[in-house]
């Protein structure tokens, strides 16, 4: 029988690279999160088959958040660091394997009323889970 993979465990090993590739903190909510810092949202995962493996599409948001009123310089490089970060492909538990992970584009660019620049990345990954044997 075949396991798909969990967006828990997807979710956990974007924050771990994240974190370790960018020195800043990666969270799944940002309530209470002092800036700057780095959280994930999930967007999509949908089929995505081929003739001989079993996969599926991940579409995954990051949300860059730099401190307040410090202008764009600080949202800049965080969003340069992202983007370095996650071109090592993403370490997944076994037996699933990374087929494409590539960033979509940036959604959004905005200043919160609390005066944080904030950036939206959108980030789409191909996880292979089986393969398709006759």
């Amino acid at each position: 029988m075949l396991k798909k993979l969990s967006i828990v465990d997807l979710i956990s090993a974007m924050q771990n690279q994240i974190e370790e590739n960018t020195g800043y903190k990666c969270v799944d909510s940002p309530v209470n999160e002092p800036s700057p810092f780095y959280y994930i949202e999930f967007v999509n995962k949908e089929e995505a088959n081929t003739k001989t493996m079993w996969c599926e599409k991940f579409s995954v948001l990051v949300h860059v958040i730099s401190e307040p009123n410090t202008g764009n310089t600080q949202n800049y490089d965080m969003i340069t660091n992202l983007e370095e970060a996650m071109t090592e492909e993403l370490q997944l538990p076994e037996p699933y394997t990374v087929i494409t992970q590539v960033e979509a584009g940036v959604n959004a660019r905005q200043t919160d009323e609390t005066g944080e620049k904030h950036t939206v990345i959108l980030f789409e990954l191909k996880v292979c889970y089986g393969y398709n044997i006759k």
